[in-house]
């Protein structure tokens, strides 16, 4: 769901984006919960305790066939997951910065060379840490798809003019000034700065568990009431309005 994006732009017809979303979401996410609950619940009357963490489980199954096949599904599982979410999207990140400079090779070099020097391995030593990253990464990234979504829906409408997605000319609907929807980054900016004091202060501790969810909320809230006399054109359309 995170990188949806990253793959319904190689779809060619809507129909093939309702049909993966139907197989890829849908059915792939209830027959998976279903058997995260079916085997952790099967936990409890074979080994006589409630065990909710997949690894210890198989560590359980004196057999070395369950063992090797465990070990097989948690190491192509780990793979996969980190291939669609954690890399396919910082790829197309880096190559946005520069298209006609940056190949998808390239991007994907340094989104590898990136993850690598984050030592990611040092944030899971510590359970505490991950969780505080996590806090703190929602911070920032609720607020961004706070302003995104009231921007498109409450404040466009939810019209989207396709050519003019397409096009740098300052009469194209979506330009704005140097490149930059300053009524957007007003409606970002205290959104990120409100919403990381949730996490730090240890009286809103909390709150940190749903930074994303606020910060989403604030960022909302703050792109709406901000242009909702502007709620029929888009953001700076042309240089008369900024």
């Amino acid at each position: 769901m995170l990188n949806f994006g990253d793959f319904s732009r190689y779809c060619k017809s809507y129909c093939s984006v309702k049909r993966g979303n139907f197989w890829g979401l849908l059915v792939n996410f209830l027959a998976f919960s279903l058997v995260t609950v079916i085997t952790t619940a099967a936990t409890l009357p074979v080994f006589g305790q409630l065990i909710t963490d997949p690894v210890e489980t198989v560590g359980r199954i004196d057999h070395p066939t369950a063992v090797i096949l465990g070990a097989l599904t948690f190491t192509i599982a780990t793979i996969g997951i980190n291939i669609v979410a954690n890399f396919v999207s910082p790829a197309f990140d880096f190559s946005n910065v520069a298209p006609k400079l940056i190949s998808w090779r390239a991007r994907g070099m340094v989104a590898g060379t990136a993850s690598i020097f984050i030592t990611p391995w040092n944030l899971f030593n510590n359970p505490a840490v991950i969780h505080y990253t996590l806090d703190i990464l929602g911070s920032f990234i609720g607020p961004l798809y706070g302003v995104l979504i009231a921007d498109f829906y409450l404040v466009k409408r939810g019209k989207l003019v396709v050519e003019d997605l397409y096009t740098t000319s300052e009469t194209g609907k979506y330009w704005y000034t140097k490149g930059v929807n300053r009524r957007a980054v007003m409606a970002l900016v205290p959104a990120a700065i409100i919403v990381p004091l949730c996490v730090m202060l240890s009286s809103l501790e909390k709150c940190a568990n749903f930074s994303w969810f606020i910060g989403a909320g604030l960022a909302a809230v703050f792109s709406s009431t901000g242009s909702w006399r502007t709620a029929s054109v888009p953001f700076e359309t042309n240089k008369s309005r900024t």
